[in-house]
């Protein structure tokens, strides 16, 4: 993939097609930085203020291997009150993101209380991928590390699915 949206030589030009469009929708807690991250990709801006989101899509033209491609981002609604409209916006899927903040335990323990299991039921056989948010809030002296990189497994998780476990890094119990 080359080079990020918000390049100009990156979008397809008026006469290109578009060779590959990719549906990809981003869940997790209210408040963890899902429409932060989307907006800093798709347009380059961070949002000065938190507004919840009910659903939005942004939308971002990029290349890979030198091809136009399109990525529609569904920004969803993470709180309780939006838990069944949600699955809505799963349908012809390509890719989940599971966002969390990385500052917030709850937040951390709804990936397998409640994102995974949504998402697995919603979108079997989607590929999910599991994003920290706000690592830039993060306290202390932790720094992340990746199943592999632990060497034992040392502060990871053993509990989670085994989807997930290579995408983890550490969190303190």
């Amino acid at each position: 993939m080359q080079p990020l949206p918000g390049s100009q030589s990156s979008a397809p030009g008026p006469s290109e097609p578009t060779v590959a469009e990719i549906k990809a929708v981003v869940v997790g807690d209210g408040g963890c930085g899902k429409t932060s991250l989307l907006m800093v990709f798709a347009r380059g801006d961070f949002p000065k203020v938190y507004v919840p989101t009910v659903f939005e899509k942004y939308t971002a033209s990029f290349r890979i291997s030198g091809k136009p491609a399109k990525i529609h981002l569904w920004d969803t609604a993470g709180q309780e009150d939006y838990d069944r409209l949600r699955p809505l916006s799963y349908q012809n899927t390509n890719v989940v993101l599971i966002c969390f903040d990385v500052t917030s335990r709850s937040s951390y323990d709804n990936i397998l209380t409640k994102w995974y299991p949504e998402v697995n039921h919603f979108c079997k056989d989607v590929p999910v991928l599991l994003v920290g948010c706000k690592t830039d809030l993060r306290q202390g002296h932790h720094q992340p590390v990746t199943f592999q990189e632990s060497g034992d497994g040392s502060g990871v998780r053993a509990s989670l699915p085994e989807q997930l476990r290579g995408a983890v890094g550490f969190l303190p119990l």
